[in-house]
């Protein structure tokens, strides 16, 4: 599909399958194609929507990386629905996209019919993390190697076992490949400012589900248990793998969300 235009931005949209919405949101630093093997799996019952934020995959860099939040980011995947006549989603959101998953409640809340979340957090960045990512953004600004950053986060996304097996780890590589130096201080800024998201997750009258990489190491289960607390939906731990479930153990992520969504998924040929 080619760019659509947004409010005078411009945001690449993989859109496959009929039927009620699923709309996937990429962790960081990674791309709407992180959702293949789900994609894959849904896109003969439901219509999938993936989006590449700005600066990721197939979407162009923001003009101007230090004025993004996740509600203007809310915003242009509205935006974006409206150009593809989508009404209401089922969100599907990792990480990053989870932040962004929930500024979508909290800003248009009418358009989201059912709320999966994995592997993410309510709560705001505390002074560490936030001095964490401004330190990151700083280093992106003087030119540090993209590469070498995306290496070092890519790794730690994943389990053990995951880094044991090299293809799984090229893949995953090749997934933070190609995002622009605005795009990750345009995603930082935005993870960092997020506010907190408690008491909207509790006040929340949506059908939920939450799911966590049992060896999730940056949001692991006590962040996911808050989480479903708070939306009183389901918890589904993927056992053995770390903070991308969907792509270290897909056929176990699949069928949480076939189940959630009243399907039965297709088996997805993982090599």
């Amino acid at each position: 599909m080619p760019l659509l235009e947004v409010n005078d931005d411009h945001i690449h949209v993989t859109d496959r399958g009929s039927g009620e919405a699923l709309l996937f949101l990429h962790a960081f630093p990674l791309q709407a194609a992180m959702w293949d093997y789900q994609i894959e799996a849904f896109e003969s019952t439901h219509r999938c929507l993936a989006v590449d934020l700005p600066g990721f995959g197939q979407s162009p860099p923001p003009a101007e990386p230090e004025r993004s939040s996740m509600q203007s980011w809310a915003k242009l995947v509205v935006g974006a629905l409206d150009e593809l006549g989508v009404a209401t989603v089922t969100v599907v959101g990792c990480s990053m996209g989870g932040y962004l998953a929930m500024a979508l409640l909290r800003h248009h809340p009418d358009r989201i019919e059912r709320l999966v979340l994995a592997d993410t957090k309510a709560t705001s960045d505390d002074v560490a993390a936030f001095g964490r990512r401004s330190e990151l953004q700083q280093q992106v600004r003087s030119g540090y190697d993209l590469s070498s950053l995306a290496k070092g986060t890519v790794e730690g996304l994943l389990s053990g076992s995951s880094m044991a097996r090299p293809e799984l780890v090229t893949y995953v590589h090749a997934l933070a490949d190609g995002a622009s130096p605005e795009g990750w201080i345009g995603a930082l800024e935005a993870m960092k400012d997020r506010p907190d998201s408690m008491l909207l997750l509790r006040q929340a009258q949506v059908p939920s589900l939450v799911l966590v990489g049992e060896l999730d190491r940056i949001t692991p289960i006590a962040d996911a248990r808050s989480v479903r607390l708070l939306l009183k939906g389901e918890l589904v731990v993927v056992a053995n793998v770390g903070h991308l479930p969907n792509i270290e153990d897909p056929l176990a992520f699949n069928e949480a969300l076939a189940r959630f969504l009243g399907v039965e998924p297709p088996a997805v040929d993982q090599d």
